[in-house]
């Protein structure tokens, strides 16, 4: 058993490896998050779980059904107020959280929820992502993780080509009660939608079922608990010069946790160009570092001697980091 890291060093910043296209996110809890590249867009592969605003302040807590209901400032929970979906779901936010609304006083600006460089997206910012990935009738099946382990059966469609590894993770209704989880996946978006029906300023948010492949674009009340998925500020168009070669590529790292070795698939990645690695601890200390000569790639943690988080960043021939992968090693 290896002798266990210190990680109070996550917290010291909100971006503490270099937000290069591809290198995924940390928030200000000190939360590491995978991301991919989908098309021109850079898009967090993990929920959002992040307790506070960019600058600090705290988002509150709320588990009460009436008093989540009654809300009109900012506010986060667990689904089922267990904190053990968190680790797998991250938080629940209402919108106010979203729109970084922390008082009552209107004249009060506003915080942002994302770190710098990133952003809830916009309605528009999940067009682009659905339209990239074949329309609304196709793009849940590219957006679901595989299998059933976080679906229920049959996860119509699931291949998760696009790497955006959506999770049915539920949702919390208005009224405060919880539904959902293993059937529907629901995630924000930052824009506003008017309800000339009900006379009320609703949000479009997008929405993904166990039963078929479709994205659903639908408006939703501000005070129902939905998850955030985070987008990077910047288009990739505007980065790396090698983007029609890696955008929309799928990597694994098996067993995570890991105790004696960790295995980096490339997936339809090919060895014909090079690709490099360095395993690095969360302080930024390079700890390993290869090429990779065949497609499934066995590294030994053997001399790794203390445990707990580490990155594993890939790279091409220019050095251009492609993605970050967090392994947990034991």
């Amino acid at each position: 058993m290896k002798t266990s890291i210190f990680l109070a060093a996550l917290a010291i910043t909100s971006n503490f490896f270099g937000q290069t296209a591809g290198s995924g996110m940390t928030d200000i809890d000190g939360n590491v998050y995978n991301s991919v590249i989908i098309g021109t867009q850079e898009w967090v592969s993990e929920n959002l779980n992040v307790s506070k605003y960019n600058d600090g302040t705290i988002i509150p807590q709320v588990t009460d059904p009436t008093a989540w209901s009654n809300l009109t400032t900012g506010a986060w929970c667990y689904y089922n107020n267990d904190s053990a979906n968190g680790s797998i779901y991250g938080k629940l936010y209402n919108y106010y959280a979203v729109a970084g609304i922390h008082d009552t006083i209107a004249s009060t600006p506003n915080k942002a929820l994302a770190p710098i460089g990133f952003h809830v997206p916009t309605d528009t910012n999940w067009t682009t992502l659905t339209d990239y990935l074949g329309g609304l009738l196709v793009a849940g099946g590219e957006m679901k993780e595989i299998g059933t382990a976080h679906w229920m059966s049959p996860n119509t469609g699931a291949t998760n080509s696009s790497g955006f590894t959506g999770l049915s993770d539920g949702f919390r209704f208005d009224y405060g009660f919880f539904f959902g989880v293993g059937s529907y996946a629901n995630w924000w978006s930052s824009t506003e939608y008017t309800n000339n029906t009900t006379n009320t300023t609703d949000v479009w948010i997008r929405h993904l079922d166990h039963d078929n492949s479709a994205v659903t674009k639908s408006a939703a009340l501000k005070t129902i608990g939905f998850s955030v998925r985070l987008i990077r500020d910047t288009l990739f168009s505007d980065s790396p010069s090698n983007i029609e070669s890696i955008e929309g590529k799928a990597i694994h790292i098996y067993p995570n946790p890991a105790i004696d070795i960790v295995v980096i698939d490339l997936g339809n990645l090919t060895i014909t160009g090079i690709w490099n690695y360095t395993i690095t601890n969360t302080i930024g200390q390079e700890i390993k570092k290869g090429e990779f000569t065949t497609q499934q790639t066995v590294i030994n943690l053997n001399d790794i001697t203390s445990e707990g988080l580490y990155l594993i960043k890939i790279f091409d021939v220019l050095g251009t980091c492609f993605i970050t992968k967090k392994v947990v090693v034991k």
